[in-house]
């Protein structure tokens, strides 16, 4: 019977990679078995005593000797280079303040140089112009003789002329100091501090005349009725219309017929500051000037309210009346006297 023969075996043939393999394998684990018995020695500490040591002495090893690691020793390394850098930071910090501070103290002492040297710019200024008005003086006064005795015989011609003229005189008019009540038109005025204002009565008084039929219908159940009129110039005025009693008249006031009129006034200065100087008031285009130089002499008398501060101001305004034959009436007030009348006080006297 014919068999079938196997086929024989390829030979084994020797491989240089396998033979690697095996040896880097070996090395592996020579390496690991030293690895192991290097950290068992450094965690071994024996404890054996000598046979020939005294019992009661333990037998005194000597220390361990400190194994050299590079990672610590690199860090030893990098914390001293850490702490140099900062010891230099810490000194360059202490070397920028103390800069910064004379940097401080060197602006400081600039800005004083600066204020004295516009101080000295001033004054070199003052002295400058001081020098020249010395310098225009000193020419002035290095005027020649000549020059001098031109102007001398000048000055002594004028002052010659002058003694030739006749003197001027200014002439004032008195009339007889024989005063009489004022019967006509007045004009008024205070003379305050100082200063003339005018009191504008008639536009007053006229409108107090207006309010008079709403005074009666109000004086039929009251005596008297009290107002104030609307600012003129520097004042007002505040009235007082007043009823007259009569016989039928009881305790209190009716209705019916009766008589009324206006029975006192006060003129009440609405500003302190007030009026024109005498300076002012003379000349041609005041207030006084404007309203004076227009007064017919024969219907008008012009009233002035003399306080005791202003006697002279009432004197010049008087004189410069006098004048134009203007009829002059003055009535002197106490210091904080207001201006008023009444029904039953006194007229002005002209004079």
């Amino acid at each position: 019977m014919y068999r079938r023969r196997r086929p024989a075996r390829e030979a084994i043939t020797f491989s240089f990679d396998s033979f690697l393999d095996v040896v880097a394998n070996v090395i592996g684990i020579i390496v690991r078995l030293i690895l192991v018995a290097w950290v068992g020695a450094r965690s071994y500490a024996p404890a054996m005593q000598q046979p020939d040591s005294p019992p009661t002495k333990a037998r005194e090893l000597p220390a361990p000797s400190p194994v050299s690691d590079p990672v610590t020793d690199e860090l030893d390394a990098l914390r001293l280079r850490l702490a140099d850098a900062r010891l230099r930071l810490l000194e360059q910090l202490g070397c920028l303040e103390l800069t910064e501070q004379r940097s401080h103290d060197y602006r400081a002492d600039l800005e004083t140089l600066r204020a004295q040297h516009r101080t000295l710019d001033a004054q070199v200024k003052q002295l400058r112009a001081d020098l020249a008005g010395k310098g225009v003086a000193t020419q002035l006064s290095v005027a020649s003789a000549g020059e001098l005795k031109k102007r001398a015989a000048e000055i002594l011609k004028q002052i010659h002329a002058l003694e030739a003229e006749p003197p001027r005189t200014h002439l004032l008019r008195y009339d007889t100091p024989i005063s009489r009540a004022v019967h006509a038109d007045e004009m008024f005025f205070e003379c305050r501090r100082g200063r003339v204002t005018y009191i504008d009565l008639s536009t007053f008084l006229q409108e107090v005349r207006g309010r008079m039929e709403d005074n009666a219908a109000t004086l039929k159940t009251q005596w008297q009725v009290t107002g104030t009129t609307s600012p003129s110039g520097a004042f007002r005025l505040r009235y007082t219309v007043e009823r007259e009693k009569t016989a039928l008249d009881g305790s209190g006031p009716v209705g019916g017929n009766f008589r009324y009129g206006l029975s006192e006034w006060t003129v009440e200065p609405l500003a302190e500051d007030r009026g024109e100087p005498i300076e002012v008031a003379l000349t041609e285009n005041s207030e006084f000037r404007r309203l004076v130089d227009r007064v017919d002499p024969q219907i008008t008398v012009v009233t002035f309210w003399v306080y005791e501060d202003s006697f002279e101001l009432f004197r010049r305004l008087r004189d410069h009346l006098y004048e134009r034959d203007v009829e002059v009436a003055g009535r002197p007030l106490m210091a904080g006297a207001s201006i008023a009348a009444s029904r039953h006080g006194t007229a002005s006297r002209g004079q």
